[in-house]
This record gives structure tokens, C-alpha cells and sequence, in this order.
């Protein structure tokens, strides 16, 4: 079938919307129409260059929809049902998935690097070339077709652009803070898309204090608006905890990923306190840390991807959450934009947006 799809061709070159060739769902597949997307950080990456991925490439793996056909195999989704899609549909054979760690499947990862789907297809074509996926979806088009376990059915009525921001955002941010305990002071480095749900996430394990540290003051006042308690410029942050926790902070989730942030969390936590990394770097990104973090002080630090967690296991609590008032997604939705106006999409989240900056593939008339 034919669809129109934003391509993404170069760095520095604008996206250019066209139709291509989509192959029909195999035995294991659906066929989704997409209503929304929401443009993450990652997608930020390969348009600026800092990640290298195969091209023609379509962009988007934060979206939500209605699935249109499934295949023979397919149980438990069905024509007409409300979707998210998840951009981790493992292949369940590997080491990491029967160890529980799906998001590490080794046919996803090598999917992902490729542009393609674990199986090592990407189902998109022009005139015999080949098109590209990033990470495992290729959202932003009318319509995607997916592996099953990547196609996740929604149980609670949402508006399209809200659904949208569970399938990356919401399940990253939420499951950063699983290690978050009641009573800690936090502090969430990044108040972008993620780092908004990192502050959700703290303010549902019962944090006493959550510090909101972007040098943009409108997406600290978004964050301020879902739960932190405290906000701060970067430069600020240091005198800010010498008044509200002196010896540091419990717990630092970083959601920028940069060498720079990831030091700055680190060096914010107390003596045997926790950092995160849950901002993905550009390539090639390293750190530079001092030892003494570790040795003398005996600080903790880690990463996260996806929230640490199975999407299609941890998407029903947070549906739970969300339809309960305890997570907030109005708020974050930001301005949205037609198919045809994706470059502009990708140029206000480039520019800062404080909220979700959301593709409608079928709406054309959006603002």
C-alpha cells in the first residue's frame, strides 16, 4: 500500500514528506494507523547527526493509534482497537528477554543500529529503495506496520496526542524512579519530555522534595506545574541543596545525556547516595569522573533504558495511574502539527518547546 511518510534524508537537510511503499502485516504483525506522535529527544539525535543511522530514515517512535488489520498469528489485539506503540517489540528467544530484559534483545538492538525491524526488514520502499526505521518504528507516517509485541492495546479513553506520550516518555520517566523511596529529596536533572515523568515518578514514590534543574525557566515551570518542588537553573543548583539537603541529595535522575549532566547528577547525590542516567548520549560520548565518588563517598551511579522494565507489563499500572489523576499528561502536551509541517515540528522541539511537540499523520488541519 501507499503511504505518506516524513522522510529524514541528511542532517541540516528538512525532512520531506512523500509517499512510499508499505508492505501488509505478516502472520505476526498489525497494521496501525497513526493518530500521533510525539517527537522525543532520540529522534533529536539522528537529526542533528549524533547518531549515524541508514538512510532515507522515517523518524517517530512515540506514538499512538487504531490498529487497522492483524495477521493470522496475532492474539489479544483486534481491528478498531486504541494502540500505543512500544519501540522495543522483542524477539522473547534471546538471553535478555528470557532473563526479563526485553528492552536488551539482541535482534532489537541490532534492528535498531540497522534501521530496521528485529527481523532484520524494514516492510518501506520507493521505487525499489529501501526505507528506513528508526528505532524499530517509523512513526511518523499515516500508517506503520509492527510486530505484535510491539503494538500495545490501550485499556482507558485518551486523547490520541496524550496516548502518544506513554509509549516513550511516561514508561521512561516513571520507571527511572522505581528507586526512589519515600521521604528522599530528588533531583531531576533535564525538565524536557523525560524529565517531566522523572519528576511524575518521584512525586509517586513519595519524595519530599523534588528540584527541577533546566536552564530553560518555561519547562521548569511545566515541571513545577506536575510535581517538582523546587526548580533551578544548572548554575544554581549547587547553592539551592546547600539550604534544602546539605549533605546532597537522595537520589539524581538525569534525563539530558551529556557527559556535562551526567557529572552534575553525580555530584549533587550524598555520600552513598544514587545518580541515574536516563538521557540517551549522542555517540561516542564519554565521561570523566572523579574516583573518589566511588571510593570515599561511596556514591552509586547507574543507567536505565526504557524505564528498566517490559512495556507491556508496566503500560496497565501506568494506565491505572493516569486514569486515577496520579499522573498528569494534559499539561505536557505541547503544540501540534500536520504530517506536511513535520520539519516544523522537528525545529520547535529543537528550539526547546516546553511541552510535547505532537505530529498528527492524519490531520491536516492542525495549527
Amino acid at each position: 500500500m501507499r503511504v505518506r511518510a516524513a522522510l529524514f534524508e541528511a542532517p541540516g537537510v528538512p525532512l520531506v514528506v512523500r509517499e512510499i511503499d508499505l508492505e501488509g502485516p505478516g502472520p505476526g504483525d498489525a497494521l496501525v494507523r497513526i493518530d500521533a506522535v510525539g517527537i522525543c529527544g532520540s529522534d533529536l539525535h539522528v537529526v542533528k547527526g549524533e547518531w549515524v543511522r541508514p538512510r532515507p530514515m522515517v523518524l517517530g517512535h512515540e506514538g499512538a493509534g487504531v490498529v487497522e488489520a492483524v495477521g493470522a498469528d496475532v492474539e489479544g489485539l483486534e481491528p478498531g482497537d486504541r494502540v500505543i506503540l512500544s519501540w522495543a517489540p522483542a524477539c522473547g528467544e534471546c538471553g535478555p528477554c528470557l532473563a526479563g530484559r526485553t528492552t536488551a534483545c539482541l535482534p532489537l538492538r541490532a534492528g535498531i543500529g540497522a534501521g530496521t525491524l528485529p527481523d532484520g526488514t524494514t516492510r518501506l520502499s520507493d521505487e525499489g529503495e529501501t526505507i528506513y526505521r528508526m528505532t524499530a518504528v517509523g512513526a511518523l507516517a499515516e500508517r506503520v506496520v509492527m510486530p505484535a509485541s510491539g503494538v500495545l492495546k490501550l485499556t482507558h479513553d485518551l486523547p490520541a496526542d496524550e496516548a502518544a506520550l506513554l509509549g516513550c516518555a511516561a514508561l521512561t520517566g516513571i520507571g527511572a524512579a522505581r528507586g526512589v523511596t519515600a521521604g528522599d529529596v530528588v533531583v531531576v536533572i533535564g525538565a524536557g519530555g523525560v524529565g517531566q515523568f522523572c519528576v511524575q515518578g518521584s512525586r509517586l514514590r513519595g519524595a519530599s522534595a523534588i528540584v527541577s534543574v533546566d536552564p530553560l525557566p518555561a519547562r521548569r515551570a511545566l515541571a513545577r506545574a506536575v510535581g517538582a518542588t523546587h526548580d533551578c537553573d544548572p548554575s544554581d543548583l549547587a547553592e539551592l541543596l546547600a539550604g534544602l539537603a546539605p549533605d546532597g541529595a537522595d537520589c539524581a535522575l538525569e534525563a539530558v545525556g551529556s557527559p556535562a549532566t551526567a557529572a552534575l547528577a553525580l555530584a549533587s547525590v550524598r555520600p552513598g547516595g544514587r545518580a541515574t542516567l536516563v538521557g540517551m548520549p549522542p555517540a561516542g560520548a564519554r565521561l570523566d569522573l572523579d574516583p573518589a565518588e566511588f571510593t570515599n563517598r561511596e556514591k552509586v551511579l547507574t543507567g536505565t533504558v526504557y524505564g528498566s522494565g517490559d512495556p507491556a507489563d508496566a503500560l496497565p499500572s501506568l494506565l491505572a495511574d493516569v486514569a486515577a489523576g496520579r499522573v498528569l499528561l494534559t499539561p505536557l502536551v505541547g503544540p501540534t502539527f500536520p504530517l506536511e509541517r513535520a520539519e516544523e515540528a522537528i525545529q520547535a522541539a529543537l528550539a526547546g518547546e516546553p511541552g510535547r511537540v505532537i505530529v498528527a499523520p492524519g490531520d491536516a488541519h492542525a495549527p
